[in-house]
């Protein structure tokens, strides 16, 4: 086999594993949502880059209330995104080479490293 066949079955595999990490972690989310009859989440990667419904899960998952910035641009996505990461922070959660601006992004392996921590941390 080449080494371009070989690559793309690995390209493929990355593929299909992020798909069912994303599938089963919007579960586990929408589970959590469900407990306090929040709004499900659609597609992972773009409802929490403004960082509104990751604030929400928090809330679910610590019980807090957590302000949110209303405004729609990156500015203030970034904003709850920081303040998502320093509840998770003072919550310990391991959060490791991941930023702000990451989930922001739509980084697909940040954001499912993100919320596999979280789910760790709460499950």
């Amino acid at each position: 086999m080449s080494a371009h066949m070989l690559w793309y079955e690995e390209v493929e595999d990355d593929y299909e594993r992020e798909d069912v990490q994303k599938k089963t972690f919007t579960k586990w989310i929408n589970a959590q949502f469900a407990k306090f009859g929040r709004r499900y989440i659609e597609d992972l990667f773009n409802d929490f880059r403004d960082g509104r419904r990751l604030l929400e899960l928090l809330e679910c998952l610590t019980g807090q209330k957590i302000a949110k910035e209303k405004g729609s641009t990156r500015v203030h996505a970034l904003n709850n995104v920081n303040k998502a990461l320093q509840v998770l922070q003072r919550n310990n959660v391991d959060l490791v080479n991941i930023g702000s601006s990451d989930i922001v992004d739509g980084n697909h392996k940040l954001t499912l490293g993100l919320i596999w921590n979280i789910i760790l941390h709460w499950q």
